[in-house]
């Protein structure tokens, strides 16, 4: 779906398309960050607005690719204290997470192309040894 920035409202599910969040867990999030208060409508329907929308992407960032816990998030959507030897303790650890995890595909790649080369020889082998008799 994409972003109708002429748009006024929007709903959860929209918002949900909007920004790759569940909608349970925008919702859980509401209760989590008071910065986070989209208004009802007469159905008591959630109706998000643009700064809603994008104080769900700040907590998104914050979260899912700075890795902070909800509690730090938190004070950070509220303006409180940052803690910059934090902020680049944190950047390295989650780039050496994505390096680890990279070697452990590339490691899993090789392991089944040997194990792969070493069925294919073992094969050959046993062939020979049939031939042989």
């Amino acid at each position: 779906m994409p972003f109708e920035s002429n748009k006024s409202y929007y709903s959860i599910g929209e918002v949900s398309k909007i920004t790759g969040i569940p909608a349970y867990l925008l919702r859980y999030w509401e209760k989590f960050f008071s910065e986070l208060n989209p208004g009802r409508d007469t159905r008591d329907n959630r109706r998000y607005t643009n700064k809603d929308i994008a104080m769900v992407l700040t907590i998104k960032e914050l979260v899912y690719e700075k890795g902070y816990k909800l509690e730090k998030a938190s004070q950070m959507v509220k303006g409180g204290t940052t803690d910059t030897d934090s902020d680049e303790r944190t950047g390295e650890i989650l780039k050496l997470r994505k390096q680890i995890s990279k070697e452990k595909r590339s490691h899993a790649i090789t392991h089944q192309r040997r194990r792969e080369l070493l069925q294919d020889i073992k094969e050959e082998v046993e062939e020979i040894l049939q031939m042989l008799g």
